[in-house]
């Protein structure tokens, strides 16, 4: 199987990755969005954390996964 490479515009990215959240399904779901695009990194994150790990929705999920997220530098 070849491995296929993604390329990402120069900027700053914000990064969600599941599999630093302990969870009885070991997730490994990484998520990433630009900087400018916050708003929808977090409602996704919070879409998945209700649908597959039984999470209720509400401003603590929100918050935590707002609080998840990294910023990394692509250069």
């Amino acid at each position: 199987m070849a491995v296929e490479q993604i390329t990402l515009k120069p900027g700053k990215w914000l990064v969600v990755d599941c599999g630093k959240m302990p969870s009885d399904s070991n997730c490994q779901l990484v998520m990433l969005a630009p900087e400018g695009q916050k708003d929808d990194l977090v409602d996704a994150g919070v879409k998945h954390a209700i649908s597959k790990h039984g999470h209720a929705d509400g401003d603590e999920l929100r918050k935590g996964v707002e609080g998840m997220c990294e910023v990394i530098e692509v250069a």
